[in-house]
């Protein structure tokens, strides 16, 4: 609200002919004349209803404090978003400011061609170093094909974590406590089964559920102090997927699809669906991430904690981060458009964005000001508990499928052939492992 709006104030202060003289000398000077008459096409990926909320509620907001400045959105689910952005900017119809998910097979990809600029000097203008830690910055840089360097092209509005919801009722029904510790998690699992309770809510036919429960149960495994293998695995560094660790966190979730521990029928049923039938109170655990607080504060009966640790494991990793990094497209062809796309960028991590945010039920990236008494639900208030202690103890784990441009589609064509036994752990780690390293051999 503060920003872009210098001229304005400078117009009333000369009697009317000098004014008219010196807007346009204005104008040009602080490059505003095309930005307030432009339109500012914006894609995001924020499609669920209450994200889509907050979405219009911050655009209407910089539309006000940018008089002649029109926001034109586009949202669109995390898939359709891969299928579309690059070919959009490419051929010059798509948008100037998006989100665009980190990693080598979209934001990789992008700066590669040119599609992406550097948003360092906003970094510097509006202080972004100032709101959100340097290794959650680290995920949005790219020093040509070297991940986690180098220039930064994006910056987030929401942290993610992605963790373990449990239904209390449903437990306490069954007589399983909150597991505490991973060993009496799957003990927990083993009484439900016997209870007839489905222990897992799942949902295979879209979104990516089962990529997020093998990443979040490998990386429960892996201690803070030992999280170079995976940063240099993600960071394009070297290394092998091929591990005993990857093949027995593969082995269990097989065992879990083929043991019946899964919500019947999750081969046919979305993600999406998957998590309103958990919503509705049909299963007692179903592992995804903070991105749904707004959709699960429906129930109370839903609480929401990190994977329970193996014993011997003091500060177990995370899958998470920060959603798709906001960004400024190549479609940004002079200053005016690219100083707009950075004015708004800054208020979508701004601290007033992020009490919004927080009000509506969800985790901001960006810290809340001072002053600031968002009204928490119990689920935000578990979910900025694990944010501080996570990166306290630089704790936070990696999404898979950032290690290679391919490794998405790798887990998403393999993640079904596993759940359904036609391929074994073995087969499914060794079919990451391929896609990596035929990806380290490109980049030499």
């Amino acid at each position: 609200m503060k920003r872009s709006v210098k001229s304005i104030s400078i117009l009333p202060a000369y009697p009317l002919k000098v004014a008219v003289a010196l807007a346009g000398a204005a104008l040009v000077s602080f490059g505003l004349s095309t930005a307030r008459a432009d339109d500012l096409p914006v894609w995001d990926d924020q499609t669920y209803e209450g994200q889509s909320a907050v979405i219009e509620q911050l655009n209407k907001e910089f539309e006000a404090a940018h008089p002649g400045v029109t926001i034109k959105r586009t949202a669109r689910t995390f898939d359709d978003m891969k299928l579309t952005l690059k070919l959009a900017v490419s051929a010059g119809d798509g948008p100037v400011v998006t989100k665009v998910n980190q990693g080598a097979g979209d934001m990789g990809a992008m700066v590669k061609e040119g599609l992406l600029l550097p948003v360092d000097d906003y970094i510097k203008k509006y202080g972004w170093d100032k709101r959100q830690s340097d290794s959650v910055l680290a995920r949005d840089r790219w020093d040509g094909a070297k991940f986690g360097v180098g220039k930064t092209y994006g910056i987030s509005g929401l942290a993610e974590i992605v963790g373990l919801y449990y239904n209390k009722k449903i437990l306490a029904d069954a007589g399983v406590a909150v597991p505490q510790t991973f060993e009496e998690f799957l003990a927990g699992l083993d009484k439900l089964k016997e209870k007839g309770v489905a222990p897992f809510m799942m949902g295979t036919a879209k979104q990516h559920l089962a990529l997020h429960m093998i990443g979040a149960i490998e990386q429960a495994h892996i201690d803070a102090s030992n999280r170079a293998e995976l940063d240099d695995l993600i960071y394009g560094r070297g290394g092998s997927w091929n591990t005993k660790a990857n093949i027995e966190s593969a082995k269990l979730v097989q065992k879990w699809a083929q043991g019946g521990y899964f919500f019947p029928g999750f081969e046919g049923i979305s993600g999406d669906d998957a998590v309103q039938l958990f919503i509705s109170g049909q299963g007692a655990f179903l592992i995804s991430g903070t991105w749904y607080f707004g959709d699960m504060q429906h129930n109370p009966d839903i609480g929401f904690m990190a994977i329970p640790a193996p014993k011997g494991i003091a500060k177990p990793l995370s899958v998470g981060g920060v959603d798709l990094a906001w960004a400024i497209t190549s479609l940004a062809k002079d200053k005016t458009k690219q100083d707009l796309a950075g004015d708004y960028i800054d208020y979508m991590v701004s601290e007033k964005a992020a009490e919004t945010w927080a009000n509506a039920g969800y985790l901001p990236a960006t810290s809340l000001a001072p002053d600031a008494k968002p009204k928490l639900t119990p689920l935000l208030t578990s979910g900025i508990e694990m944010w501080k202690t996570l990166n306290a103890n630089d704790a936070l784990g990696h999404y898979p499928d950032w290690s290679s441009p391919t490794m998405l589609k790798t887990i998403d064509d393999n993640t079904p052939l596993l759940l359904s036994g036609n391929i074994t752990p073995e087969a499914f780690v060794d079919a990451m492992d391929k896609d990596y390293q035929a990806y380290l051999k490109d980049k030499k």
